[in-house]
C-alpha cells in the first residue's frame, strides 16, 4: 500500500490505530489564558467548530512538541506523538500550578485513531450515526463520547479519540505516518525534541503560529526569527532510494567530491524495498537538485520533493 502516494491516488478507506499518540486534557476557568501563553497558536481563535495547530516551546523557542489543539466540551484536548506529549506535559505541569486549569495525562482513557479516504466521511459518519462539521477544513465534531477532527482533505484524513476498540483498523501505522510526510507535517518524537525553532519544522506554514498574538514561552526567538531574517533551516521533503531510517539519522549532501553535513531525519518510511520517504530539516537556500544521501548508507540517494505549500512569507 506505501507503494502509492496517497495525495494522489486516493484510497477508499484505511483506518489506523495511532497507538503511538497521546492526549493531554486541559479544563478549569483559566486554561485558555493559561495556553495563551505556552503555545504559538492564537487561543482566541480556537472554537468549538474548528481546531488549531500549534508549537509547543521551551524559553528559548526550541519545539518540545507540535500539536493539533480542540476543544471538546469544557475540555481543552492537545494531541500529538507520545515522546512530544510527554515533552509538552513536563512543562504545563511546572507553569500551570500557576493558574486555575487541571492538566492531565489522559491518553490512557481513550484510544486514537487515523482514518482517510474517499468513504472516510461516511464511515465516520455511520460511527458517530451523526453528520460530521463541515464547515471549515479543520472542522471539529465533538459527541459526549467521540472527538473527530478533520486534519486534511484529498484525501480527507480525520483523528478520531473514541473507546478503545471502537473503530476496527486496516493498516498500520506506517500509513499514517506516510501521508503526514506527503503532507509536510512534522510529528516530533525522542531525538528530535528541543532541537528546533518551529520555522524550521515549517509551522507557520501550517497556519501554526500567530505572530500579533503577544508574548509566549518561545515568541522571542520565534519573532526575532520572523522579522530579522535569521531562519537558516527548513523543513523538506526528500524522497529516494536508502535502507531504512530513524528520527535524528543525519543526511549529508554532496559538496564536489565529499558529502558533508546537511541536516536531519523528522519522519520517515520506508514505502518500498530500499525507497525512502522523509521530512528532514535541511539549509533553506539548499539547491532544489543537489544530491542528498543518508550517512553510512553510501548506496543511498534522495531527492527534494514538492511540498504541498510555500515557504514563501512576502
Amino acid at each position: 500500500m506505501l507503494t502509492t502516494e496517497f495525495t494522489k491516488a486516493q484510497p477508499e478507506y484505511v483506518s489506523v490505530s495511532l497507538d503511538d499518540y497521546a492526549v493531554i486534557t486541559l479544563t478549569g476557568p483559566q486554561t485558555d489564558q493559561f495556553l495563551q501563553g505556552q503555545l504559538s497558536c492564537d487561543m482566541k481563535e480556537l472554537t468549538s467548530q474548528a481546531w488549531l495547530y500549534a508549537a509547543h516551546c521551551d524559553n528559548k523557542g526550541k519545539a518540545l512538541s507540535t500539536l493539533f489543539v480542540a476543544r471538546w466540551g469544557d475540555k481543552v484536548v492537545l494531541i500529538n506523538h507520545k515522546d512530544a506529549i510527554a515533552a509538552s506535559l513536563a512543562q504545563l505541569q511546572k507553569f500551570g500550578v500557576f493558574s486555575q486549569t487541571e492538566i492531565v495525562d489522559a491518553t490512557a482513557q481513550w484510544q486514537l485513531y487515523g482514518v482517510f479516504g474517499t468513504q472516510a466521511q461516511a464511515k465516520l459518519t455511520e460511527l458517530l450515526q451523526q453528520p460530521l462539521n463541515e464547515s471549515t477544513p479543520q472542522a471539529v465534531t465533538a459527541t459526549a463520547t467521540d472527538l473527530v477532527l478533520q486534519v486534511g482533505t484529498a484525501p480527507a484524513q480525520f483523528i478520531l479519540i473514541s473507546a478503545p476498540n471502537r473503530l476496527p483498523t486496516s493498516a498500520s501505522p506506517e500509513v499514517w505516518q506516510a501521508l503526514e510526510i506527503e503532507r509536510g507535517r512534522p510529528t516530533l518524537v525522542s531525538g528530535t525534541l528541543e532541537e528546533y525553532v518551529p520555522q524550521m519544522l515549517n509551522v507557520q506554514a501550517l497556519d501554526g503560529i500567530s505572530f500579533t498574538k503577544g508574548c509566549y514561552i518561545g515568541q522571542e526567538t520565534i519573532a526575532r526569527m520572523k522579522y530579522l531574517g535569521r531562519q537558516k533551516r527548513a523543513l523538506f521533503r526528500l524522497r529516494g532510494q536508502g535502507q531504512p531510517v530513524q528520527a535524528g539519522t543525519t543526511i549529508e549532501q554532496q559538496l564536489g567530491d565529499n558529502w558533508r553535513r546537511a541536516g536531519t531525519v523528522i519522519n520517515a518510511v520506508s514505502r518500498a524495498e530500499n525507497q525512502l520517504d522523509l521530512l528532514a530539516v535541511l539549509p533553506s537556500d539548499i539547491d532544489a537538485d543537489t544530491k542528498l544521501r543518508v550517512k553510512d548508507d553510501d548506496a543511498s540517494l534522495l531527492e527534494i520533493y514538492p511540498l504541498p505549500y510555500t515557504l514563501d512569507e512576502t
